[in-house]
């Protein structure tokens, strides 16, 4: 999906298939041996920035928001990939050309306080970048000095506090007067009012709001509150795991259709009604390691709206459940790990009532079992417990292959039971890594799911062959 919507203004930003990989190697010995890791924070990220709007980036912690952000000024040197600032490529330019440039670009950081110079005078704050630009010097920089705070809400004998003197919020305004000092056409506000009061942080998103009128600025903002996004944003992008899975204008990407992920984030906004409960998706699992990011969509380990192979008959759900299974028994080592209730030496073993066991009513005189103690058809019902699974699936050659695995997983067999596992159930979402689809104008999605050959009825893909799209 290209990001010009039609007309022929130049972006003020663009950035083009940045990745920003870390080296996370330990020790001598692993250097030694040549056994590196590389944390691919940011892989391969593509937008544009147009004057005077905001490109809001939303994820959770984690998922590369800052390094790109950091990238994209040259905090960070990129691993590969171009931004370009109005058509000249800043990853081709020396340090000192770069530092000139940044005169056009600026960073507002997530903590005002320890990005700050102790040492310094707010005065001495907001007028080094005058010094080190050479845009003003004597009575003019310090009435440039007073200019500039009093712009972000402050007074002018302010520049004679020093940072911890003054509050979060004043701290924040103190970062902004700072990136306003060079008159800047970009600036990047990494996560500018998550250490902020909610008050505080209504303030300062004002402040940038007007500021922004005032200077004709162009924001990247950076955060992992949707409303705060949904209140600043011209457009979107949703980013998970180093890559954008979702783009496009607020309006939209608030709208369905939308990624499984952003519809994931979306239902966690609570809403201001004290009886409201709340009817949040509920992500299982943990985010994978961009050590080694998984195949196909990086999502799929954790998706809701996993697409089921057409293989079996079932449903999404069960497919989620058995995907689950699947991958808690490749990482696990031991079998406890993969049964949360507890039997009981009580008869056969069987659970209490024939259900979930409760872990009070499991503990007699004897004390409690380890699951592979118990009978088979208890360690079943454990297993199908933990992971919510149908007894029995509803298409027979699933069962069957779940039924071989749990019983590799009884007698302690692991391995051979993620084998089966992962031999038996592979969704279109582990194999094919999604292209963005567009689904509007100037929106795309990365998911399988807005693929053509996804039939949307059946749940799947229609013929069960591989989907359209890249390869991984």
């Amino acid at each position: 999906m290209s990001d010009d919507d039609g007309d022929a203004v130049e972006p003020v930003l663009r950035v083009e298939g940045l990745e920003t990989h870390y080296d996370s190697t330990e020790g001598f010995l692993d250097r030694l041996l040549g056994r590196s890791r590389r944390v691919r924070a940011v892989d391969g990220v593509d937008f544009d920035l147009r004057a005077g709007e905001t490109l809001g980036v939303v994820g959770e912690s984690g998922c590369g928001k800052t390094t790109l952000a950091r990238s994209v000024l040259g905090l960070v040197e990129p691993t590969a990939g171009s931004v370009y600032h109005r058509g000249e490529d800043l990853t081709a330019l020396s340090s000192a050309e770069l530092r000139d440039r940044r005169k056009d670009l600026q960073y507002v950081f997530q903590d005002p306080l320890s990005s700050l110079n102790p040492r310094l005078t707010a005065g001495g704050i907001v007028g080094e970048p005058l010094d080190v630009h050479g845009l003003a010097a004597g009575a003019e920089r310090d009435e440039r000095v007073r200019e500039l705070l009093e712009t972000v809400g402050l007074k002018p004998n302010h520049a004679a506090r020093y940072p911890h003197e003054f509050s979060g919020g004043q701290r924040q305004r103190l970062g902004i007067a700072r990136a306003l000092a060079v008159d800047p056409e970009v600036i990047v506000c990494d996560e500018p009012v998550s250490a902020l009061d909610a008050s505080v942080q209504a303030q300062i998103l004002n402040l940038l709001s007007d500021l922004q009128a005032e200077f004709g600025l162009a924001y990247v903002f950076i955060a992992h509150d949707l409303r705060v996004i949904e209140h600043v944003s011209d457009r979107v992008a949703v980013m998970y795991l180093g890559e954008f899975v979702e783009r496009g204008p607020t309006e939209t990407v608030f709208e369905p259709p939308y990624h499984p992920y952003t519809e994931a984030l979306l239902s966690a906004i609570p809403e201001p009604d004290p009886l409201w409960e709340g009817d949040g998706i509920r992500l299982t699992g943990t985010v994978p390691s961009p050590v080694d990011p998984p195949s196909g969509c990086r999502f799929h380990t954790r998706c809701p709206r996993l697409v089921p192979s057409a293989e079996y008959d079932l449903s999404g759900e069960t497919w989620r459940s058995l995907t689950d299974l699947k991958l808690r028994a490749r990482e696990a080592d031991g079998v406890t790990s993969l049964t949360a209730a507890r039997t009981s030496r009580e008869g056969d073993g069987s659970p209490v009532d024939g259900g979930a066991l409760d872990p009070a009513d499991a503990i007699d005189p004897a004390g409690p079992t380890g699951p592979t103690e118990a009978s088979r058809e208890t360690f079943d019902a454990l297993v199908r417990e933990e992971f919510g699974l149908p007894d029995p699936l509803s298409d027979p050659d699933a069962e069957a292959a779940v039924a071989e695995a749990i019983d590799a997983l009884r007698d302690d067999r692991i391995g051979e039971a993620a084998e089966l596992l992962d031999a038996a159930f592979v969704s279109p979402c582990e194999r094919r890594h999604p292209t963005e689809y567009d689904v509007g104008a100037d929106h795309g999605i990365a998911c399988l799911r807005y693929d053509g050959e996804f039939d949307e009825e059946a749940g799947t893909f229609a013929d069960g062959s591989e989907p359209a799209g890249s390869a991984e």
